[in-house]
């Protein structure tokens, strides 16, 4: 099948559109969330500390629950779980609109920290139901394609969420600017509502038995973890994964809006550097949707983790908005062009019943270190041991040993060589 023909079959699915419209919206909102709540602890307090703190609140819960959501997306229907995050989202988001109504300055935090403790709580669902869900509602010679489309589309968010924040963050009212990203998310439950799930018979790799209903979730997650361990591709890149954000989340989430704060430049100059990491990406994707997904060419992959490193090492030289958006251009192609394809071949490996706790597992991997990429950052920024410019080096070129390093892995030189992705391989 062609790419165009498996371009329109997919824009035919009804099914698929609403989840790409559901999932794009929650995207959306979360992106914004993501600029808005450091802009206005980082307005509102000027502490590195309190910043780091908030973003902590946000990101252990959603790393304790992550596994949880994983089980769960194999247990119970994935719309339902979607569905129940993004109102849950909306709900939060609306009561801490409420509450700055009437209340403001220092006194707010304590609402701050509740506040993202109970996001990351309900976000920790999404994901691994999200990511799982794929391939019950396309068939899966249309995967890749499928994924490639989600991908690229819902880095729209990555764009539309940085610009929403700027356009709210202009009219200056933080009420009224979390009150409109909890609409996002209602919006984005009324299609999620319609999805409906397809059965989708794949044949399982004969690891493991379909997982009984009545399983305690402590042996689902068991079966997950050695499912995981005993396809050492999967482990490498679960591991690489962890190591990996703990390089970017930190740098980019706290270390570049005070970079922003210190240059002088105000909300909107953040919001467009973030906007410009959403084009970057969406342009990763067109490139990734036209290479087919890099199949037959995954060798590239630890180079464009170098080039997603150099452009956040990039960062730490900025002294002009030009060269900064240059730089999240970079990195944003980058990270489609690396998550895109390896999306896929989980996906196209894994057993259809495993494909939730896989997952799950790789989201926590990939957020693991999160909370000490945080705490690190905020610690050092507080302390004046480091400046955001050194941390923006410092985590680039560790990406970038890192990421080249997946070359010395045999597994993952013969990862292609898999063979259900070779059968999959022939039969597209």
């Amino acid at each position: 099948m062609t790419n165009t023909a498996s371009n329109r079959l997919i824009w035919r699915n009804g099914n698929f559109i609403r989840l790409w419209s559901g999932t794009v919206l929650s995207a959306l909102g979360d992106t914004a969330i993501f600029i808005l709540l450091p802009w206005y602890v980082i307005d509102v307090t000027g502490s590195e500390g309190a910043l780091g703190t908030a973003l902590l609140c946000m990101s252990l819960p959603r790393l304790l629950f992550m596994l949880a959501g994983g089980v769960v997306a194999d247990r119970v229907n994935r719309r339902t779980i979607l569905s129940l995050s993004v109102l849950a989202r909306a709900a939060v988001l609306i009561g801490f609109s409420l509450l700055l109504t009437g209340g403001e300055g220092q006194e707010m935090l304590g609402a701050v920290y509740a506040m993202a403790v109970l996001f990351g709580v309900v976000d920790a669902f999404f994901w691994p139901a999200r990511g799982s869900i794929m391939p019950f509602v396309v068939p899966k010679e249309q995967l890749g394609t499928a994924n490639s489309v989600m991908e690229t589309s819902q880095q729209l968010s990555m764009v539309g969420g940085p610009l929403l924040a700027s356009f709210l963050l202009y009219l200056g009212s933080y009420p009224l600017m979390f009150a409109a990203v909890a609409v996002a998310f209602l919006l984005s439950l009324c299609f999620i509502l319609t999805i409906r799930l397809v059965t989708n018979p794949s044949p399982d790799d004969g690891t493991f038995p379909n997982t009984p209903a009545k399983e305690s979730a402590v042996r689902d997650l068991s079966d997950g973890i050695r499912y995981v361990l005993g396809i050492r591709v999967l482990a490498i890149i679960m591991v690489i994964s962890l190591f990996l954000n703990m390089m970017f989340a930190g740098p980019i989430n706290i270390g570049l809006p005070v970079l922003v704060k210190q240059l002088g430049w105000d909300g909107t100059a953040l919001g467009y550097l973030q906007g410009t990491l959403g084009i970057g990406a969406i342009l990763g994707g067109m490139i990734t949707g036209l290479a087919k997904g890099f199949r037959g060419r995954f060798l590239l992959l630890p180079l464009f983790i170098g080039l997603l490193g150099t452009g956040v090492g990039a960062l730490g030289f900025m002294t002009n908005l030009p060269i900064g958006l240059t730089m999240m251009l970079i990195a944003g192609a980058m990270l489609s062009m690396t998550n895109i394809p390896l999306i896929t071949y989980i996906q196209t490996i894994v057993a259809p019943h495993m494909l939730g706790r896989v997952m799950s597992l790789l989201t926590l991997m990939s957020l693991g270190f999160t909370p000490v990429s945080f705490a690190c950052t905020s610690f050092f920024l507080e302390h004046h041991l480091a400046t955001p410019s050194q941390i923006l080096l410092v985590g680039g070129i560790c990406m970038s040993l890192l990421g080249l390093s997946l070359i010395l892995f045999r597994e993952f030189r013969l990862m292609e060589e898999h063979p259900s992705w070779r059968q999959h391989s022939a039969a597209s």
